[in-house]
C-alpha cells in the first residue's frame, strides 16, 4: 500500500491534501464519479442537502447522489466517509456504531475538527469501513484556545470563519485519514494472502 496513492474523493480545488504526493485527489475538475478503483479511499462528498440548512439550500437534488456513490465506494473498497455529525445521510444508509458495526462492517465515530488544529469547533462524522475501532490510532485532543466561530449570528463573540476556511480540511486531520486508510489496506492485502493460502 505504501507505493499506491490513497483516492480521495470531492476535495476543494485548494485542498490540504494536494500538500502530500500519496493522495490522489479528486476535485470540481477530475470527476470523482469517474472513480473505479478498488483500493480504500477517503471521501468528502457535498453535504449541503444533508445539513440542517438543507431547506434553504438552491443545490440541486441530484446532489444528493454524490454522497450515496461515495458511501457505495467506502462500502465496498474500504475507507472513511467525512461528513458533519448532524448530516442526514447517516440516518439514511443507516451507518453501524463501534459497538455495533452495520452489514457491511461500518462504524460512525464522532470527532471535533478543532482536535486536528481548525479555529472553531466543528463536530465531524467520520464513517470508517475495514478496520475495527479498537485498531484505529489514538485522536489528538487539544486544549488550545478556541478564537474563531462558524455561526454568522450578530451576537457571536468570537471571529467568524471564513467561507473558505469553514470547509477546509485540517492538514493533522489528512494525515491522521491516511494512517486509518494505510492500516486498511495492509488489513485487506493481509486477507487477500490468506485467502490465497
Amino acid at each position: 500500500m505504501n507505493d499506491v496513492k490513497i483516492p480521495v474523493l470531492f476535495t476543494k480545488k485548494d485542498s490540504n491534501y494536494n500538500l502530500f504526493p500519496f493522495f490522489d485527489c479528486y476535485d470540481v475538475n477530475r470527476n470523482a464519479l469517474s472513480f473505479e478503483g478498488t483500493t480504500p479511499l477517503i471521501a468528502h462528498p457535498p453535504c449541503r442537502l444533508f445539513s440542517r440548512l438543507r431547506g434553504f439550500s438552491t443545490a440541486p437534488a441530484q446532489e444528493k447522489e454524490l454522497a450515496y456513490f461515495a458511501m457505495e465506494k467506502v462500502r465496498s473498497n474500504g475507507g472513511i466517509l467525512e461528513h458533519p455529525r448532524s448530516s442526514t445521510l447517516w440516518k439514511e444508509c443507516e451507518v453501524g456504531t463501534p459497538l455495533k458495526p452495520d452489514k457491511f462492517g461500518g462504524y460512525l465515530i464522532s470527532v471535533n475538527l478543532h482536535w486536528f488544529g481548525y479555529k472553531a469547533i466543528k463536530k465531524t462524522g467520520l464513517y470508517i469501513v475495514g478496520i475495527d475501532y479498537s485498531e484505529l490510532p489514538s485522536l489528538p485532543l487539544s486544549f488550545n484556545a478556541i478564537t474563531h466561530t462558524i455561526s454568522t449570528s450578530k451576537k457571536a463573540t468570537k471571529k467568524e470563519l471564513s467561507k473558505r476556511e469553514r470547509s477546509t480540511t485540517p492538514v493533522a486531520l489528512c494525515l491522521w485519514l491516511y494512517e486509518v486508510v494505510t492500516l486498511i489496506g495492509l488489513f485487506k492485502l493481509r486477507q487477500f494472502k490468506g485467502l490465497k493460502q
